[in-house]
């Protein structure tokens, strides 16, 4: 009898420490969370075309510009990377306001290119730009690859389970338009970050960012 009582009494010894050390790994795994970083096996532009239900309209657009398509397979380069939604959104408002105005509905390909091509620039940074080079207090000042235009990307991390600093990753990227002060930037959020390919990194917009930052009305309605 006494051996079944203290087989009895380790056994429930044993179950209280699993459950213990199962608690804490949990509470480990809150405190530990880090955004993953994905690696994809090839270039960015291969990188855009293995998603063409993601960047099927981003892929039109580099297909006006093949050189800095071409830059984009083999340069070191940073893509905050508008979606699918990010350029129905644009057209879908921007041809809203011309059927008020009487006018003819315009798509991609009737564009004026060199507009097309400032706003596309806005997107691309030249080197590799992670969320660690982000740190910085008030974020990071960057210039586009092309027309050298102002921009900023600043990391974000949010909390998880009551924990500070303890969530996911997000970066806001905005268009300073030119000016310090922070009233006048055009911001997005990403929906994720640090998709690192063979020569660069890519950061996803998030699909409610509408191409071109505000602009896409004012350069393209003439």
């Amino acid at each position: 009898m006494k051996n079944v009582k203290r087989y009895f009494a380790i056994g429930l010894f044993n179950l209280f420490f699993g459950f213990l050390l199962t608690s804490c790994n949990k509470a480990d795994g809150y405190y530990d969370f880090q955004n993953q970083e994905n690696l994809f096996p090839g270039n960015t532009i291969a990188y855009f075309e293995s998603k063409p239900e993601v960047y099927d309209s981003l892929m039109h657009v580099l297909a006006f510009f093949p050189e800095l398509k071409n830059q984009l397979s083999t340069d070191s380069l940073t893509v905050f990377a508008p979606t699918n939604a990010s350029f129905r959104s644009a057209i879908s408002n921007f041809n809203l306001i011309r059927k008020s105005q009487k006018k003819q509905p315009l798509y991609i390909n009737d564009l004026n290119k060199l507009q097309l091509d400032t706003l596309l620039s806005k997107y691309i940074v030249k080197g590799v730009v992670t969320t660690e080079s982000m740190l910085f207090v008030d974020g990071l000042f960057v210039n586009t690859l092309n027309y050298q235009q102002p921009m900023h990307a600043q990391r974000v991390k949010q909390e998880a389970s009551g924990l500070v600093d303890g969530g996911l990753v997000t970066v806001y990227y905005s268009d300073t338009k030119g000016s310090n002060f922070t009233t006048y930037w055009t911001r997005s959020a990403t929906q994720a970050v640090n998709i690192k390919t063979q020569n660069g990194v890519v950061h996803i917009l998030a699909n409610g960012h509408e191409f071109g930052f505000g602009e896409f009305l004012t350069r393209f309605n003439l």
